[in-house]
């Protein structure tokens, strides 16, 4: 049987002591840790530990930690997202499955078309309970490297915002591209960035600011995908012909 994983931010302690009411509450009352038991801790940077429990109380789980090492990122190349702002239970979906397929950086934007609802809405706010999502993940998975994520309110700041000189590993996913992702040159990258847009498309605007880039239309499949699906294929797609799987 698997040990149950634990985020620890700080790991260069020998000991841990588990405060979050919500870890507390499965390891205690779902999964009936008791003293002795062993979980495995991870600091979301590489690093791991082995943690015996040694005090179990409704308020905290104190643990010792040794067998500390650091594990690098088995996926050789770096992969990043730009996906478009959607319904809170659909982002956190597809924010599971990015980590699952190892994603580093995750940017978040408001699309343009946007539903009316959801555009008010400050994405700062979010920020919390999608971190909880990501940390979640990578205790589910066995990630030990929790992506970055930040927030933009479109996506020519977040575009803008990455330091780049040239936007060669940067795809944008459009279901009116005439290419589909196949092998081809894109074996020779190291990085590869993918822009999804909302299951409603991208505005003309937004097109024009992608097209003054020069950056690369794809399509990923002959049908429009839905708006956390398409991010994930897409990842996959690329860990495939980039022989990562």
């Amino acid at each position: 049987m698997r040990k149950p994983r634990i985020f620890c931010p700080e790991l260069s302690s020998p000991t841990h002591k588990c405060t979050n009411i919500k870890q507390i509450h499965h390891l205690a009352k779902v999964l009936r840790l008791k003293p002795n038991d062993n979980v495995e801790l991870f600091d979301g940077k590489g690093t791991t530990g082995n943690g015996v429990a040694q005090e179990i109380t409704k308020a905290h789980i104190k643990f010792k930690v040794d067998a500390i090492k650091f594990s690098k990122n088995p996926y050789v190349n770096f992969y990043q997202a730009i996906i478009p702002y959607i319904k809170k239970e659909n982002l956190i979906y597809s924010l599971q499955k990015l980590v699952e397929l190892g994603i580093n950086s995750i940017l978040i934007y408001k699309p343009e078309l946007l539903n009316q609802s959801l555009a008010k809405k400050d994405l700062s706010k979010l920020n919390f309970r999608l971190e909880d999502a990501l940390i979640g993940a990578c205790e589910q998975s066995g990630c030990n490297h929790i992506p970055n994520i930040k927030f933009f309110n479109d996506i020519k700041h977040c575009l803008h915002s990455i330091d780049k000189t040239n936007y060669e590993g940067l795809f944008v996913l459009d279901t009116i591209a005439d290419q589909f992702i196949k092998a081809n040159e894109n074996l020779k990258l190291n990085e590869i960035t993918i822009i999804t847009g909302p299951e409603s498309g991208y505005s003309k605007n937004e097109r024009e600011i992608m097209s003054t880039l020069g950056l690369k239309s794809l399509k990923i499949g002959h049908y429009v995908m839905r708006a956390e699906t398409a991010p994930v294929v897409a990842i996959a797609k690329f860990h495939s012909l980039l022989g990562e799987f």
